[in-house]
């Protein structure tokens, strides 16, 4: 069974955190201190790395004179699983609303692969819903 991305059963430091290790590939306490928003103590950025790694969500590694710190589960089950959650919270589990809310955006623009890549997609998904 795959391991699942809980977003929802973390702190919002924590998910912070495991957001900036897979982010990063890895990273260490300082890496993770730097790039929090508000940064908290480095003593508290290693009891938050100290819980994840506690709740199996980091792997901890020696790394010459630091710890580095990466995912258990892999940055693309991450992904999926924290858009999954994403979508059930704020579009009623609905992956068309939140499709055409990213695209309705100014910002929102795609390449031509990216573009037929996604009417593939779409077709295919109107084909499950018959």
């Amino acid at each position: 069974m795959k391991k699942s991305y809980p977003h929802d059963r973390l702190s919002r430091r924590e998910r912070q955190a495991l957001d900036i290790i897979i982010r990063l590939g890895s990273a260490s306490a300082r890496d993770i201190e730097r790039a929090l928003p508000d940064p908290p103590t480095y003593s508290a950025v290693r009891s938050i790395l100290r819980v994840l790694t506690e709740k199996k969500l980091v792997i901890k590694q020696a790394d010459a004179d630091r710890d580095l710190y990466t995912s258990a589960v892999p940055a693309s089950q991450a992904k999926v699983s924290a858009l999954n959650l994403l979508v059930s919270r704020f579009f009623e589990n609905s992956v068309g609303q939140a499709a055409c809310t990213l695209l309705s955006q100014q910002e929102a623009s795609l390449t031509a692969g990216e573009a037929r890549e996604l009417i593939a997609l779409i077709n295919q998904a109107r084909k499950k819903g018959r």
